[in-house]
């Protein structure tokens, strides 16, 4: 498999260069509301092609269905087709996490509508969250090993908070309980996992919410769920995944 770093724009009469993009994730990367060609990975993958001249084939393995982590690393141990497309992958991007924490922050609304939580199960939240490092690692660990990070570029989201939640519990008054146990907890898990399996953390946080994480973002970014990003907001994702550079190894 080529190494996905160094390469180059090829000159008149070269044969343009092809890497494989393979994106996991939810209903972020799937573009959940614009339609997969304006995601973010779509968007990336043009970045990709616009900068170093080549041309990127986009597996977007990305699903609406609510996913754990640990259902995540379980389909890469059993899925051929799956192992096949990040063996062949130059380029790995993984957003993920928050189908873990949504069933204990939800409750069943009038006319069958799911609405968040007006108070907060701490214990029920860390019962989900624990679990998480574990799955991350498990994760990580079934990627690098179909597509080691010297030879493929891995980068892994730590996403941020929705718009929606960020709002609602401001309003509900545990705001902090709530970034602190039920974001704070698995994103730090992200980040250590990250450093063990040498793969890149892309900060996509910072403009999600803002650096203490404590502000949702801004409307012309999100769709009207408060939960999904629109076109401008898929864009600004792929710049910051874009920022990260074309090398493989984070050592």
């Amino acid at each position: 498999m080529p190494a996905a770093k160094g390469a180059r724009k090829p000159t008149d009469g070269q044969v343009q260069e092809t890497w494989n993009l393979v994106s996991l994730g939810d209903s972020t990367p799937t573009g959940y509301g614009v339609g997969t060609e304006n995601s973010y990975v779509s968007i990336y993958a043009k970045y990709i092609e616009e900068d170093l001249g080549i041309h990127v084939a986009v597996h977007n393995w990305a699903t609406n269905e609510t996913r754990t982590v640990a259902d995540w690393a379980e389909a890469i141990r059993h899925d051929e087709q799956l192992r096949e497309d990040l063996m062949n992958a130059q380029v790995i991007t993984i957003w993920l996490g928050w189908h873990n924490v949504i069933p204990s922050i939800t409750v069943h609304g009038e006319n069958s509508s799911i609405e968040l939580t007006r108070t907060l199960d701490v214990h029920r939240l860390r019962e989900a969250t624990h679990p998480m490092r574990d799955s991350y690692n498990r994760l990580l660990s079934e990627i690098v090993a179909l597509a080691p990070p010297h030879e493929a570029r891995i980068l892994i989201a730590d996403v941020g908070i929705p718009a929606l939640f960020v709002r609602t519990y401001k309003e509900y008054g545990v705001f902090d309980e709530f970034k602190k146990h039920a974001y704070e907890s698995w994103r730090e898990y992200i980040i250590q996992s990250a450093g063990k399996y040498e793969v890149f953390v892309v900060h996509t946080s910072e403009v999600v919410n803002d650096p203490n994480h404590d502000q949702q973002m801004a409307p012309e970014y999100m769709q009207a769920d408060g939960i999904h990003f629109n076109e401008a907001g898929h864009k600004l994702i792929a710049q910051i995944h874009r920022e990260i550079g074309y090398e493989c190894s984070r050592i």
